[in-house]
């Protein structure tokens, strides 16, 4: 018989899923280093989950991946129960779902449905002991539970679509989409994708027309375009976030992609937008569904 993908692991390569309640207040603007999946049990005000806003109240659930960007602003304190999932400790369909789709991960719970997830998130942490089977089996769950309030279109099997130069190609801009802000290189990438380094250059190039260090660039000045138009960070902060070192290399490259500074991007954006009366957004990038044609 095939072997079947485990659902969640508690422990995995030494990382654990951590499941924890935290009280919160109003936070700035922030990134997390893990996905995380925050479901709120008390607090009033806003959030804004990748520039957009929703009400921060009781019931509502979401999901931040590695490049989710969001905010808080609390008119009275709340409480959170947190699950924080290493990619380790997630089966591979999930977190592929979570990575492919570009829409915000967030909902908003019945009062029902609110309070018995919460009830199986008061379990767990009223019982620390992740050793037993009743343990996994409560925390497996809940979290079951969550994933499937969420719409993923999971691909359980992408290997069905693709020729094998082309999935490792699906692979590498999957773990690009991720990871971009991180400092990387071909020798990064390669050694993530188990390949050799001019092997996996001239297959990427083959199928998406750049090389694996423009596709970098490319995540990375689309990905800054977004918080230049939809937050009011300063363009040193931006840069740094998108993985540059070096602003003036960040300003020449956005120039050079857009014909327009940050700034000034910035400030056409909310004009036309404003002119419009739409709210003012960056540009999204998706290669990978350009990949599938």
């Amino acid at each position: 018989m095939p072997r079947q993908e485990p659902r969640f692991e508690l422990v995995r390569r030494k990382q654990r899923t951590v499941i924890e309640k935290l009280r919160v207040k109003s936070e700035k603007l922030h990134w997390h280093k893990n996905y995380e999946i925050d479901f709120v049990a008390s607090g009033r005000g806003k959030h804004i989950f990748n520039g957009k806003e929703f009400d921060f109240q009781r019931g509502a659930i979401y999901i931040t991946r590695l490049t989710d960007y969001h905010e808080t602003h609390l008119t009275s304190p709340g409480v959170i129960h947190r699950i924080t999932l290493p990619k380790v400790c997630m089966p591979e369909a999930f977190w592929r779902s979570m990575v492919k789709t570009k829409a915000n991960l967030i909902t908003q719970l019945s009062p029902q449905m609110a309070k018995y997830i919460e009830n199986l998130f008061l379990l767990l942490e009223s019982r620390p002991d992740f050793n037993s089977i009743e343990e996994k089996y409560i925390q497996e769950s809940l979290l079951n539970v969550i994933i499937m309030l969420f719409t993923f279109e999971v691909n359980t099997n992408p290997k069905d679509n693709y020729v094998p130069e082309k999935q490792k190609v699906f692979d590498v801009l999957l773990y690009l989409q991720d990871n971009f802000r991180r400092k990387l290189t071909l020798d990064i990438v390669s050694n993530e994708m188990q390949l050799n380094a001019n092997y996996l250059n001239g297959i990427f190039k083959k199928y998406t027309g750049r090389t694996i260090y423009a596709e970098i660039k490319q995540f990375r000045l689309h990905y800054a375009s977004r918080l230049a138009v939809e937050t009011d960070m300063q363009i040193k902060e931006i840069s740094e976030n998108c993985g540059y070192s070096d602003l003036s290399n960040f300003q020449r490259d956005f120039k050079k992609q857009y014909e327009l500074t940050p700034l000034e991007y910035r400030e056409k954006k909310r004009a036309e937008a404003a002119a419009k009366g739409q709210e003012a957004t960056g540009e999204e990038y998706d290669p990978i569904e350009k990949l599938k044609e």
